[in-house]
């Protein structure tokens, strides 16, 4: 298995739309930091919960470098952790405001892997597609941020340059919906 180095290409993948045009005015209220971990009671109630705790922080691109055909609005880093290990699985997603919410897409992983046997959920040494990493959609409620998957998601570990790769799914009823609270910014 042939490993590259991703991150650094995230970054500039998820931000390449953004800097194509100048002018744009769309507000992005939702940025800040989000946070959610999962206590051992709320864990025990839901045995097939693998998510322990997620993170968000959602980054405003500024007015100017938001593209009218394609606006990103605003970059999310989504990480979580799951049962049994301690390092995050993470996606960065170029975010587009979609009504009252904003649309997310997963981060394209560059690196290479054997393509999985199965689609089904879960951490994973291969890949699930090579040209899809799933999205996911970002609603601000009362209590906080709800993060919610619309397609199936790749998430992977630092740093970035191979597997394992996790994968949930928005038709898994115990893994695709967080509701976070704002927490402060590091």
């Amino acid at each position: 298995m042939k490993k590259i180095l991703l991150m650094p290409a995230l970054f500039v993948a998820s931000t390449f739309f953004t800097t194509a045009a100048i002018g744009a005015t769309t507000e992005t209220p939702l940025s800040g930091c989000y946070e959610r971990i999962y206590d051992s009671a709320h864990l025990a109630q839901h045995k097939g919960q693998i998510v322990t705790r997620v993170t968000l922080w959602l980054v405003p691109n500024p007015p100017e470098r938001i593209d009218q055909a394609y606006p990103v609005v605003a970059n999310g880093t989504l990480k979580i952790w799951i049962r049994g290990v301690d390092q995050s699985f993470d996606s960065i997603g170029a975010c587009l405001k979609s009504e009252s919410a904003l649309s997310c897409d997963g981060s394209l992983s560059a690196a290479e892997a054997d393509p999985c046997k199965s689609k089904e959920d879960g951490v994973r040494d291969c890949r699930i597609d090579f040209n899809d990493s799933g999205s996911f959609k970002l609603e601000g409620k009362p209590q906080g941020m709800l993060v919610t998957l619309i397609k199936q998601l790749e998430l992977v570990h630092a740093p970035y340059d191979g597997g394992p790769f996790l994968y949930l799914s928005p038709t898994n009823a115990e893994n695709h919906a967080f509701l976070l609270k704002a927490k402060k910014c590091p």
